[in-house]
């Protein structure tokens, strides 16, 4: 469902749970593992909506070891 109030242009600060894990290209299942261990960052909520802070995405993201460095995420 769009927003007809934002414009096409109007980029988002927070996503909801299967945007954050397209955003990452993760399977939302792989998603929630991820939280579950607690290395993704956690939910902002809004009443009962839980929005990941596009912010924090990049974050994450950027933090990920690259191809040459040890992969501590192998485990999750």
């Amino acid at each position: 469902m769009s927003n007809p109030s934002l414009s096409p242009a109007t980029q988002a600060i927070c996503v909801n749970k299967a945007s954050a894990a397209a955003m990452l290209n993760l399977s939302p299942g792989k998603f929630s593992e991820l939280i579950q261990h607690g290395a993704m960052p956690q939910p902002r909520c809004v009443g009962t909506r839980r929005l990941w802070l596009v912010t924090e995405l990049y974050a994450f993201a950027a933090a990920l070891p690259s191809q040459d460095e040890e992969d501590s995420w192998g485990d999750l």
